[in-house]
């Protein structure tokens, strides 16, 4: 059922962190499963991941990967989700096996705590996409809207993932707002980076499909620098985050 109750947020504490750092907000209107709760930190710098022993009216949230230092806004929303568990994507030989997903979308208006949250330190193997109001045409094919707007992450071109053993993945498209914000496994491919990117994209399709939604991303390489590009977009896209995160090791 959609939680149709405005979300209060009256306090945040710290106003300042990183990848890991536990902050806690206060208010009500939380959403009682507390991976329906959505939070994005630091000027939609990263997500923020709910801890358990949360309530409706205290939650606490883990921030996740951080590409880059931002500052700015803490924006929440009590969203209707999914939860997936040990389910399989896979595309060529490389596999993604989830260890844990949520799809999320507004079950309530998105709330500001109208603070200016810092994030200090960026993660490693992370990655941000920039949101651009022309995408790249013929190169890619988005459901139609290759001509239109796009969240664009760029990687190396001699990105190596031979090591990299799990990827963390958060998702924010707006209007309205749909987030996926996923963690999973590598498995196969020998570190095949841009077949690893085909299935982060193919993983970000599926999982929007889940819950009804519309959402299009495909992978190409820059003709001018050789880097591989995923794009992500969906109708009527005004704005959004996506960060990308590739992990040494097991979680």
């Amino acid at each position: 059922m959609i939680n149709r109750t405005p979300v209060v947020i009256t306090s945040v504490k710290p106003l300042q962190g990183h990848e890991g750092t536990i902050v806690t907000l206060k208010g009500s209107g939380f959403a009682p499963h507390i991976r329906n709760n959505c939070v994005v930190i630091g000027g939609m710098g990263a997500c923020a991941r709910a801890e358990p022993n949360s309530t409706d009216t205290t939650l606490k949230v883990r921030i996740g990967p951080v590409a880059q230092l931002t500052q700015g806004d803490l924006l929440m929303w009590p969203g209707t989700g999914a939860d997936l568990h040990t389910e399989t994507i896979t595309f060529g030989k490389t596999s993604l096996r989830f260890s844990e997903t949520a799809v999320f979308r507004n079950g309530a208006p998105v709330a500001s705590a109208k603070i200016n949250f810092k994030l200090t330190k960026a993660s490693p193997n992370t990655y941000a996409a920039a949101f651009e109001k022309t995408v790249a045409g013929s190169r890619v094919r988005l459901g139609g809207l290759e001509h239109g707007s796009a969240m664009r992450a760029r990687f190396p071109k001699d990105l190596s993932l031979k090591r990299q053993a799990t990827v963390d993945i958060c998702l924010v498209l707006k209007e309205p707002t749909l987030a996926i914000d996923f963690s999973a496994d590598i498995s196969g491919g020998g570190g095949d980076a841009e077949e690893t990117l085909r299935v982060i994209a193919e993983s970000i399709i599926a999982n929007a499909n889940l819950v009804g939604e519309k959402v299009f991303a495909d992978v190409a390489r820059s003709d001018q620098t050789g880097e591989l590009e995923l794009y992500v977009t969906k109708p009527y896209l005004e704005n959004g985050m996506f960060i990308v995160r590739f992990n040494s090791g097991s979680r």
